[in-house]
């Protein structure tokens, strides 16, 4: 099963996202999972307003991308797959996005 594509992130992003996943690199999956959520949790909650679900759900998918490349650099033995990917990711969850300013909330604000 292959990732659909998505588009591009912002390149400002894409860098601090991939800066972020190299220090934590070493740590163990559960460190690596809880950081990455702390994060994840903070964008969501800033970003998190009516109308932008489909940039989060893009945030989210290069995190899980860059995730697992990270994943995949830490040892000699090579890549990843997608499905030993898939194992981790059942085993330490990832913040899925939320919208913390829905349509409605968004709609009773604009009318004030």
């Amino acid at each position: 099963m292959h990732p659909q594509v998505v588009p591009a992130l912002p390149p400002v992003l894409r860098v601090l996202l991939q800066d972020q996943m190299r220090q934590m690199r070493h740590l163990s999956l559960q460190e690596q999972v809880n950081h990455l959520n702390q994060m994840l949790r903070g964008h969501y909650a800033y970003y998190g307003i009516a109308g932008n679900l489909q940039a989060l759900l893009r945030v989210h998918r290069a995190a899980e991308r860059y995730w697992r490349k990270m994943l995949s650099s830490r040892s000699w033995d090579g890549a990843i797959r997608w499905e030993q990917f898939q194992r981790i990711k059942e085993q330490f969850p990832q913040l899925r996005p939320k919208l913390y300013l829905p349509y409605r909330e968004l709609q009773a604000i604009a009318i004030l």
